[in-house]
């Protein structure tokens, strides 16, 4: 896995994502227990509903993950305690179940992220405090556990998020007030928790994001309202923290994602409305506030992405129905919004994405999936009328 997909698969798994080949989308409809597959014409970026689509799945698929290399896709089901896996059809993007499927894994999985070499994946079990390790078969796709899977784990694991060299992975603890690690066996994908973990953060951390390039994880605490930031051990994978830690944010901040050169970071504030920016230490890891930072956004703002360029930031707003963006000034990591915003979009949007050249974005909502083109230079967002 290249840098690239380091940082766009550090947000991912979720409710929709893009194929490698950028000529699939793949959407989790919770409601409707089914997976929603769209072919992307590659020139206007329209989606078109792949045939024999929707496919179904078990109860509430809530994350969605394609393995390395683009040929399995899987689904994780909230109520099930299963994850559902297909190959995915190289000419068409059409769907259908790999051998075993689907798997068991354990109460209230959350997705499956897989480690750089795409041999493992690692599931949070939110009901089960544990988290699932599993070989991937590369020829079939089908998932065996890994020795002493499920590793215990504290209550209430969220996304598990694996460092670029894939020797340690990450997990906080929603409702708690540590952050988990593990240390990952390279040949058997067994887990062994860290020297000193789980590790103190503030009151319930959510989503871990590790640094592409720097030994750094940054964690936001939803009730304490801030950012908690370490770093990490290399030989141990213990963490410790940051100088000037924890950060302070907007309320109950969601997801905090990094720029692509590494050097700028943004938080979602679901309650505060904003975007909190922050410039990137690159020799300690610490953070400063961006002049003009927090930026407004919609109502209850999650899931912000950040185009390949850099160039360009959206958000989906959840309670707004609208979506929010930036262009990026590459030197400061300002934002200016973008004329015409925010766009609106279908009823309550729950996730965003770009694809991987930067020319799309997509947006998931509960009427469907929604298409938008990227001009080169970030100076805007364009939708793009469904096909009919």
């Amino acid at each position: 896995m290249d840098r690239l997909d380091y940082l766009a698969e550090r947000l991912g798994p979720r409710l929709l994502v893009v194929h490698p080949s950028e000529r699939f989308l793949y959407l989790a409809d919770w409601w409707a227990n089914t997976v929603v597959a769209y072919a992307i014409d590659p020139t206007s970026g329209q989606l078109t509903p792949i045939p024999a689509s929707p496919i179904s799945a078990g109860r509430r698929p809530r994350a969605l993950t394609i393995a390395p290399g683009g040929r399995f896709l899987y689904a994780a089901n909230w109520e099930s305690g299963t994850l559902d896996g297909w190959q995915i059809e190289p000419e068409h993007g059409a769907l259908s179940p790999v051998p075993g499927s689907p798997f068991n894994v354990g109460p209230n999985p959350r997705n499956i992220r897989f480690d750089p070499l795409g041999r493992f994946g690692f599931v949070s079990l939110a009901g089960g405090g544990a988290i699932a390790t599993l070989r991937l078969d590369p020829a079939t796709g089908a998932l065996c556990p890994c020795p002493g899977s499920p590793a215990p784990s504290a209550p209430f694991p969220r996304s598990a998020m694996i460092d670029p060299s894939g020797s340690f992975l990450y997990t906080a603890h929603e409702g708690g007030r540590v952050v988990s690690g593990y240390r990952v066996d390279p040949d058997t994908g067994t887990l062994t928790p860290v020297q000193g973990s789980p590790f103190p953060a503030g009151k319930d951390p959510r989503f871990v994001t590790v640094h592409p390039d720097g030994p750094w994880v940054y964690v936001p605490n939803q009730r304490s309202n801030d950012l908690s930031a370490y770093r990490i051990d290399p030989k141990t994978g213990s963490l410790d923290p940051l100088p000037g830690a924890p950060f302070r944010a907007g309320r109950r901040p969601f997801q905090f994602v990094i720029s692509p050169d590494g050097r700028f970071g943004y938080l979602a504030n679901e309650k505060a409305a904003s975007l909190s920016a922050y410039r990137i230490d690159p020799v300690s890891g610490t953070l400063a506030p961006v002049a003009g930072s927090p930026f407004a956004t919609g109502t209850r703002p999650i899931w912000p992405v950040i185009s390949p360029t850099g160039r360009l930031l959206l958000v989906a707003n959840r309670d707004s129905n609208d979506l929010s963006g930036w262009q990026v000034d590459l030197a400061s990591g300002g934002l200016e919004r973008l004329p015409g915003g925010p766009i609106r979009t279908g009823p309550r949007p729950r996730a965003v994405t770009i694809s991987p050249s930067g020319r799309f974005a997509f947006l998931g909502h509960d009427a469907g999936a929604s298409g938008f083109a990227l001009p080169p230079d970030g100076s805007g967002v364009r939708p793009i009328r469904p096909a009919e």
